[in-house]
C-alpha cells in the first residue's frame, strides 16, 4: 500500500495527485468507473475555463453553453493555442485585434463542473466522441484546470514539457512527463514581468475562482486572510496573481529574503547570506535546513515542542477573528517561538516598560495591554509574570550592570565621585542610594557628545528607620568594594545632604562634603522663620490661593479680571510649606496678579485681604529670595562643578549687603540670612577641596582670593602636583613593568644604564615641565568667560600639561549638589504609583536601578 502526500499546508490539500496515481497505476478501474468509454484524444494546446460566449448566428463552430446540454467540440478544432485565442477574441469582440495565446472550452452542465481538458504535452487527435460520452467523461474522468498564464507563453517547438516566454524568450521547464503545471510560469511572470501582471484585468471567470483546482495565484488572491490586495485586483473579480508567494515552511521564521538578490536569503541569527540556487524558478529550502542544523542546532530543538502553540492563560481573549479586518499580518495563526528575534525584541521592550514605569509584574496579565499586543503583533505570545520576575528583569539587570562597570573604567584619572543620601518613598520606606559621577573625554557610549560629565546609579538598598552612621558606612564600603576598588579605581569625594552620613565618612578615611543646595535651603528656611511678619504674610497668601483654587466661580472671575486689566492668563500657585522655593513662586504670582487679586478679594468677600503694606513686604521678600533661588538652580545643574561654590558664596554675600538698601520691612530676615551664611558657608571658603577646584577652573583661577591667599594656595597646588607626579612615576610597576634588577651576566652594565636614567632626568625639556613651571604657566593665562566649559579646556590642555589636567579632573568632576541624582527619582510615577500598595513588589531595587540607568546608557545593553 503506497502513501501519497496531498500537500504541505493543511489548508491547501487537493486530490490531483490521487487522480494521477489512479490513472497511471490503476487505469482499468478508472475505465470501468467511466462506463467503459474510451478516453478521448488529448489536445496539444492548453485550454481555459473562461465563460463561453453566446453562439453567433450562422457560426457552425460555436460552442453550446446552455445548462443541461453537453458542450460539443468542433471536429476541426485547432490544436494551436494561437488559433484558439483568435477564435475566442473574434467571438467576444468582433473587429478587435486578437488576444494572445488562449483556448476556449465551455463549462459543463448545471452542476457547474469544468469540462474535460487535456495537457498540452500530449499529441493532437480528432474529436470523435459524441455529446453523451463527453458529458459523462466531464463528470468522472480526470478534471484538470489550466491557468490563464498561457496568454504569455507558448510551447517550446522541440520539447512540449517546456514553455517559452513571449516577453523575454526564456525557456522554462514545466516539470517531468506526466506531472507538469503552470506554477513555475506564474512565478516567472511575477518575478520577471510584474508590469504585465499589473495590466491583466478581468481574465478569471467565476468557474476558475470557485474551482477546487484553482491555481496558486487565484487561491492566494481570494484568500480571506489577505487584507492588502496586489495591484492586479479587478473591479468585479479576484486578481490574477498574488502580491507575494506564501511561505508555508517554518524555516522562514529564521531567514529573510535578500533585497539585492532574490535567490539568496539572510539568516536572522548570524547574518550570513545563503544561496538557495542559481535558477529563480527552482529554489528550495533544503540549504536553509542544513544551515540551521550546522550552526543553530539549539534553535531546531526549541522548535520541536512549539508545533502546537500553548493555550493562552485566562483573561487573554483571542482577538484573531475580531481584529482580522484591521490586522495587517498574513499568518496570524502561526505563533512566533520564544527565540525568534522579533519575539525577543518585544519581550525586551515589555521588560523595559516594567522597569521604566515601575509597573508590577502582574501588569502583563492586564486585559487591555494584551489586546493592544494582539492587535499590533498577533503572532507574539506574551510570557507570564514569573518569566519577567525570574528571568527577564534579573538578566537585564546583569547586562546593564556590566555596561555601567565598563563605563566606570573610562573615568579620567581613575577617580569616581559620589552622591549619597536617604530617599523616602510615599510608602514611608527609606532607601540608601549611591550615585557615581565621573569625567570622561572619550566615551564609547557617547563618542560624539560634548558633555564630559557622566553619572550612573550604582545601588539602592532599603534600610531600617533606626539606622546608625556605622551601618550606613558599612553599606557604602561594601558598594565601593564591589564597584570601584575591585576594578582598580579610586573613591573620590562623596556629596551628601545627610549630616550623619557626612560626619561618619569624615571621621573615617573617606572625604565628604555637604550638599550646597541643601545648605541654601537651611539658610533661607531659618531666615523666613526669624521674622513673624513674613510668616503671617505667607499664611495670608496661602489662604487666598487656596480659596481661589477651590472655587470655580472665583477662577472664572479671576480670568475675566485678567482679561479686563490685560494681565497674563496665569493661575495662582499653591505652595508647599516645606519647600521655600514654592512659597517664592506663590508670592511672585500674587504680585503679578495684584490688581485682579485685590478686586477679586472684595467681590468674593474673602476674609483675608492683603493690605498695601503687606504688598510692599511681599515684593521685598520676593526680591530678597530671588538670588538664592537662582543660586540653587545654578548649582543643581548637570554640568555644575565644585569650583562654583566659592564664587557663589561671594556673590550671595555681596547681594545680601545690597538688599538692606533695596528692600523695606524685612531687615530681621536679612540679618538672619547674613548670619546663617557665615555660620554654614564660611568654612567652605578655606576648604582645600573647594580652593583647588576654584584654582583649577580657568573661569576663576586666583581672581577671588587676596594676594596672600593666592600665593599660599599656589604653593599648595604645586605640592599637590608634585605628589601626583611621584605617584605616577611608580605607576608603571602596576602595569607589569617591573624595575630592572642587576643581572648576573651583565657585569657592570647596569650601572651604565642607571647613569642613562640620570641623564634623562636632567634633560632641559624635563626641567621646563616641572610642577612649578606648569602651575605658573597656567595661572598666567587669561581667565575664560563664565559660559565656557572647564572640562573642554582641560581636554585641550591635557597633551601640554598632563599632570595638571589629571589633577583638575579630580576636583572638577565632583558635583556640588545632590539634586541631579535626586532628580532621577523625582518622576511623575513617584507621586502616583509609588503610593499604591500594588507596588510592594520584589526586585524593587533592581527596577529602580534599571529605571535610572537605562536612559543613561541609551538602552544599549
Amino acid at each position: 500500500m503506497n502513501e501519497f502526500s496531498r500537500g504541505k499546508n493543511g489548508k491547501d490539500l487537493g486530490t490531483s495527485c490521487l487522480i494521477r496515481h489512479m490513472w497511471r497505476a490503476h487505469r482499468s478501474i478508472v475505465l470501468q468507473e467511466s462506463g467503459g468509454v474510451a478516453i478521448p484524444p488529448l489536445h496539444s494546446a492548453p485550454p481555459t475555463l473562461l465563460p463561453a460566449p453566446p453562439p453567433l448566428d450562422g457560426d457552425p463552430g460555436s460552442v453550446s453553453s446552455s445548462p443541461g446540454k453537453p458542450a460539443q467540440l468542433c471536429p476541426s478544432a485547432t490544436s494551436s493555442p494561437d488559433r484558439l485565442t483568435d477564435e475566442l477574441h473574434a467571438r467576444l469582440h468582433p473587429g478587435d485585434a486578437p488576444m494572445e495565446d488562449a483556448a476556449v472550452l465551455s463549462p459543463s452542465d448545471a452542476a457547474g463542473e469544468a469540462s474535460l481538458v487535456s495537457p498540452p504535452e500530449t499529441r493532437p487527435g480528432p474529436c470523435t466522441l459524441g455529446p453523451a460520452a463527453t458529458l459523462q467523461q466531464s463528470r468522472k474522468v480526470v478534471r484538470r484546470l489550466k491557468s490563464e498564464v498561457w496568454h504569455h507563453f507558448s510551447l517550446a517547438p522541440a520539447d512540449s514539457l517546456k514553455a517559452v516566454c513571449r516577453h523575454c524568450g526564456c525557456v522554462i521547464s514545466r516539470g517531468k512527463k506526466g506531472d507538469v503545471g503552470t506554477s513555475c510560469l506564474m512565478r516567472h511572470l511575477y518575478r520577471r514581468h510584474p508590469e504585465v501582471v499589473g495590466d491583466q484585468k478581468g481574465l478569471l471567470g467565476a468557474g476558475l475562482a470557485s474551482s477546487p483546482y484553482a491555481t496558486l495565484a487565484s487561491a492566494e488572491s481570494s484568500s480571506p486572510r489577505r487584507t492588502d490586495l496586489p495591484p492586479a485586483v479587478t473591479r468585479g473579480g479576484p486578481a490574477l496573481f498574488p502580491g507575494h508567494s506564501k511561505k508555508t515552511s517554518k524555516l522562514w521564521n529564521h531567514f529573510s529574503v535578500c533585497s539585492a538578490d532574490a535567490t539568496k536569503v539572510v539568516c536572522l541569527h548570524c547574518g550570513r547570506t545563503i544561496s538557495r540556487g542559481k535558477k529563480p524558478t527552482n529554489l528550495g529550502t533544503s540549504c536553509l535546513l542544513r544551515h540551521l542544523q550546522r550552526f543553530h542546532g539549539s534553535v531546531l530543538k526549541a522548535d520541536v515542542p512549539k508545533t502546537v502553540p500553548p493555550s493562552p492563560p485566562s483573561g487573554r481573549e483571542s482577538l484573531g477573528t475580531e481584529l482580522l479586518g484591521a490586522s495587517s499580518f498574513d499568518d496570524a495563526d502561526e505563533k512566533l517561538y520564544d527565540s525568534h528575534p522579533v519575539a525577543k525584541k518585544i519581550t525586551s521592550l515589555v521588560a523595559e516598560m516594567i522597569a521604566l514605569d515601575l509597573q508590577p509584574y502582574s501588569f502583563v496579565d492586564n486585559v487591555g495591554f494584551n489586546r493592544l499586543l494582539e492587535y499590533l503583533k498577533p503572532q507574539y505570545s506574551l510570557p507570564s509574570p514569573s518569566y519577567f520576575s525570574r528571568t527577564a528583569i534579573p538578566g537585564m539587570y546583569d547586562n546593564v550592570k556590566q555596561i555601567v562597570l565598563s563605563h566606570l573604567k573610562e573615568a579620567e584619572s581613575g577617580v569616581i565621585h559620589f552622591t549619597s543620601g536617604i530617599w523616602m518613598s510615599n510608602q514611608t520606606r527609606e532607601y540608601l542610594t549611591l550615585t557615581a559621577h565621573w569625567v570622561t573625554f572619550q566615551s564609547s557610549a557617547r563618542p560624539h557628545c560634548e558633555d564630559h560629565h557622566c553619572s550612573a546609579l550604582l545601588d539602592v538598598s532599603q534600610i531600617d528607620c533606626d539606622y546608625s552612621g556605622n551601618s550606613i558606612q558599612k553599606q557604602l564600603e561594601c558598594w565601593w568594594e564591589a564597584w570601584v576598588t575591585s576594578t582598580g579605581l579610586q573613591v573620590g569625594i562623596t556629596v551628601t545632604d545627610n549630616p550623619s552620613i557626612g560626619k561618619t565618612l569624615n571621621e573615617g578615611e573617606r572625604s565628604s562634603v555637604q550638599c550646597f543646595s541643601h545648605t541654601v535651603n537651611l539658610i533661607v528656611t531659618e531666615a523666613i522663620k526669624s521674622q513673624r511678619m513674613v510668616q503671617n504674610l505667607l499664611s495670608i497668601a496661602r489662604k487666598v490661593c487656596e480659596r481661589v483654587q477651590r472655587s470655580h466661580k472665583a477662577k472664572e472671575r479671576l480670568a475675566e479680571l485678567q482679561r479686563a486689566y490685560e494681565l497674563p492668563q496665569h493661575h495662582l500657585i499653591q505652595d508647599v510649606p516645606s519647600k521655600w522655593s514654592t512659597s517664592l513662586h506663590m508670592l511672585e504670582r500674587l504680585v503679578e496678579q495684584k490688581r485682579a487679586v485685590n478686586e477679586l478679594s472684595i467681590e468674593c468677600n474673602f476674609r483675608e485681604l492683603i493690605s498695601c503694606d503687606q504688598w510692599e513686604v511681599m515684593q521685598s521678600v520676593c526680591h530678597a529670595l530671588k538670588p538664592f533661588d537662582a543660586a540653587s538652580r545654578e548649582m543643581s545643574a548637570h554640568v555644575s562643578t565644585l569650583s562654583q561654590v566659592i564664587p557663589m558664596v561671594h556673590i550671595l554675600t555681596r547681594k545680601v549687603e545690597m538688599l538692606f538698601e533695596e528692600t523695606m520691612g524685612i531687615d530681621t530676615m536679612l540679618r538672619s540670612l547674613k548670619e546663617a551664611m557665615v555660620s554654614r558657608l564660611s568654612a567652605t571658603l578655606h576648604d582645600p577641596r573647594y580652593v583647588f577646584a576654584t584654582l583649577l577652573d580657568p573661569r576663576y583661577k586666583a581672581s577671588l582670593f587676596s594676594e596672600e591667599e593666592a600665593e599660599q594656595y599656589k604653593q599648595d597646588l604645586i605640592r599637590e602636583l608634585e605628589m601626583l607626579h611621584s605617584t605616577s612615576e611608580a605607576a608603571p610597576a602596576s602595569h607589569g613593568c617591573e624595575p630592572a634588577s642587576p643581572s648576573t651576566g651583565c657585569g657592570g652594565e647596569d650601572n651604565l644604564w642607571s647613569l642613562m636614567a640620570k641623564i634623562k632626568k636632567q634633560d632641559p625639556r624635563g626641567r621646563a615641565r616641572a610642577p612649578e613651571a606648569v602651575v605658573l604657566a597656567y595661572l598666567e593665562e587669561d581667565v575664560l568667560e563664565h559660559g565656557c566649559d572647564p572640562l573642554t579646556y582641560w581636554n585641550l590642555k591635557k597633551a601640554a600639561w598632563p599632570g595638571l589636567a589629571a589633577l583638575a579632573v579630580r576636583f572638577l568632576g565632583c558635583p556640588p549638589s545632590t539634586v541631579p541624582s535626586e532628580r532621577l527619582f523625582s518622576t511623575p510615577t513617584e507621586s502616583g504609583s509609588f503610593g499604591q500598595a500594588r507596588l510592594a513588589m520584589e526586585h524593587f531595587e533592581k527596577l529602580i536601578f534599571l529605571k535610572v540607568n537605562l536612559p543613561l546608557i541609551y538602552f544599549q545593553y
